[in-house]
């Protein structure tokens, strides 16, 4: 059984400037157990789950801007967290929360 969330993922520190040619990688090479697919440092919460949803749908109904896919968000009477109604700013914002 594997977890839903890498565990061994070190917190994330800003970014480094590399000062040559093969600094600064992820992890130290070799030393962590490789999960390609778990770049999250805990479980994707219900609302993640359903907003990767909606996304799907919206992106399969043929959604393509940020706006075309709040209208699709917003005919499927899917909320943000809080409850409203979707506008282009606000994916914009959560997208920059959840995507970091």
């Amino acid at each position: 059984m594997s977890d839903a969330f890498n565990r061994k993922l070190s917190p994330w520190r800003g970014p480094v400037l590399a000062s040559g040619a093969g600094n600064d990688h992820i992890e130290v090479p070799g030393k962590a157990e490789n999960f390609c697919w778990q770049s999250r440092l805990s479980a994707p919460t219900p609302y993640e789950d359903d907003l990767a949803d909606a996304l799907e749908q919206a992106y399969e109904s043929g959604a393509k801007t940020a706006e075309e896919i709040v209208n699709s968000f917003n005919k499927m009477h899917f909320k943000t967290q809080s409850g409203l109604s979707w506008t282009a700013q606000l994916l914009r914002s959560e997208m920059a929360i959840l995507g970091h």
